[in-house]
């Protein structure tokens, strides 16, 4: 494995309970070992990988991200940042769910995610364009943006604690949230349980909520989720594991251009896993950007071989 590009690798320390650093460390020894032109930067608090990147001046081919979803956004969000349109994205999977990494066909094996980083491989997607932030797979708001807050101050078990605060909130009142939301033709206003935007599929590591969303087709796709009892809610997370979960009559599917969502009440949000707040009278425009970023992908097999 050889290249002559120039890599930027950002490392956030603490992803994965520290196994980020772990695989950081690894990369940075195997691109030395190499002869492999390269610079790292390690992240010190949320948003600082988007710092990092975006004014990072030097010459820069591709950008490594070496942490879960919310250090590869903060990282896609600063090679936008930067308006260096020929810089490209690389990632080492270091995370919990890795949804960014699954949905693109990066491997977790740390082998053959360097072999698709120093390949020629790349494929163009398209981003979500929320008022000043980019988001690359979901953004959501409702009952997953609240599990995923209560789960955050559990860094090393962070995927067991979202399953234990997933599976309790469903013996609780399940939480709602009240907005509005303009999508296409659609005026919708409603105490909604969940909706989720999506620019891929997978998410939560586990569920494929949305199956019908690509990466790289123009359009973002939305699920709205109704009131309904817990006992059927759990029942639809399981299924939406196979994505067995379209006939569920509360739950609405739309896909368009550009989504606008007002929020009635103060509501938690996420981007790519990473947890935000939204205050009452906030205003979301969402919106496609195509064709946005070039990422590097494991090489695909020719037919027949």
């Amino acid at each position: 494995m050889t290249t002559d590009e120039n890599y930027l690798v950002v490392v956030n320390p603490v992803g994965r309970g520290g196994k980020a650093l772990e695989r950081g460390t690894w990369l940075l020894n195997k691109l030395q070992h190499l002869g492999v032109s390269h610079e790292a930067v390690f992240t010190e608090k949320a948003g600082h990988a988007r710092d990092l990147v975006s004014n990072w001046s030097d010459p820069v081919d591709t950008v490594v991200a070496v942490g879960g979803d919310g250090t590869v956004n903060e990282v896609i969000n600063g090679i936008i940042d930067s308006g260096q349109n020929g810089r490209k994205l690389a990632v080492l999977p270091s995370g919990t769910a890795d949804d960014f990494a699954r949905n693109m066909k990066i491997p977790d094996n740390r082998e053959k995610a360097l072999k698709a980083m120093l390949g020629g491989s790349d494929k163009t997607i398209d981003l979500m364009l929320v008022n000043d932030r980019y988001a690359s797979v979901t953004v959501g708001i409702g009952l997953d943006a609240e599990i995923a807050h209560r789960t955050y101050r559990s860094k090393r078990f962070r995927l067991l604690a979202y399953w234990y605060h997933g599976l309790s909130m469903l013996f609780k009142p399940i939480p709602r949230s009240p907005l509005t939301i303009d999508i296409g033709e659609y005026h919708l206003r409603n105490d909604f349980v969940l909706i989720v935007a999506g620019n891929a599929g997978d998410y939560g590591r586990y569920m494929n909520m949305i199956p019908e969303a690509r990466m790289d087709d123009g359009v973002v796709n939305l699920v709205t989720a109704d009131m309904m009892n817990r006992f059927k809610a759990l029942l639809l997370f399981l299924l939406s594991f196979a994505a067995w979960h379209r006939w569920a009559r509360e739950l609405t599917f739309y896909s368009g251009t550009e989504i606008v969502i007002e929020c009635m009440e103060d509501v938690y949000a996420q981007f790519d896993g990473e947890v935000v707040t939204y205050d009452k009278g906030a205003v979301l425009d969402m919106r496609v950007t195509p064709s946005a970023l070039r990422v590097k992908v494991p090489e695909q097999k020719k037919k027949g071989k």
